[in-house]
């Protein structure tokens, strides 16, 4: 009996683009309230234009700080976002009366909302790529490596907003016996610091485009496919 369950599959919502709205706030918050440097008139301008013709203004909104490297002016911020999208969603009651519930493990759905979405205040472009999975960086705006990264995760509450995914990008020579011990106390941070999950991409760039010019050379080559 449904009536039963306090939770019912079939009201789950997946929320995809969290970081680039991070991202947008950070920048917004420094640029524009904390320093005054941009108007929001400003801002809401350039952004109605896709950024045209402000390439100078696009780029201090670009190098705003980001989530990802284990800022706390950046993380809290996502801490926040998370915690409330939560809350929104989860006020929403079904027709059981159970609370809706979000899915933060969309492995493919950023790529169709990217299309969808408008210039957005972290100096994105219209149509631009969001950040991939729920909770990994945007890309480029890590750089300070992949244990920085781990900082910025952890300050999620795992537990009070569910799932989500982080994708990390590994170079093949990374994996190799002399890095073996590193990449061993990496993955311990991740289990230590409470992180849900992490999902690995190693593979060669060179190795990817041989294959499509090659492909008979790469029988055994797999690629990962995200999406459940």
């Amino acid at each position: 009996d449904c009536r039963n369950y306090k939770f019912f599959p079939n009201t789950i919502i997946q929320p995809v683009g969290q970081i680039t709205l991070v991202n947008s706030l950070a920048a917004m918050k420094k640029l524009v309230f904390n320093e005054k440097k941009v108007t929001m008139d400003e801002l809401i301008d350039a952004l109605k234009n896709n950024w045209e013709g402000k390439e100078e203004l696009r780029q201090m909104f670009i190098n705003a700080p980001a989530f990802g490297n284990g800022d706390d002016y950046v993380d809290l911020l996502a801490r926040d976002v998370y915690s409330r999208t939560t809350q929104a969603i989860r006020s929403f009651k079904n027709i059981w009366g159970g609370s809706w519930l979000e899915d933060g493990t969309g492995g493919s759905t950023y790529y169709a909302y990217s299309g969808l979405l408008g210039a957005t205040p972290d100096g994105r472009k219209d149509r631009q790529n969001i950040n991939d999975g729920t909770i990994s960086p945007e890309i480029g705006t890590d750089k300070k490596g992949p244990t920085a990264i781990l900082q910025s995760v952890a300050k999620i509450d795992h537990v009070g907003t569910f799932t989500n995914l982080l994708n990390q990008k590994f170079a093949p020579q990374y994996l190799t016996e002399e890095y073996k011990d590193a990449f061993a106390a990496y993955l311990r941070t991740f289990v230590d610091l409470g992180i849900h999950h992490i999902q690995f991409n190693v593979l060669d760039k060179k190795i990817l485009v041989d294959a499509q010019r090659n492909p008979e050379k790469y029988g055994d080559l797999v690629i990962r496919e995200a999406g459940f």
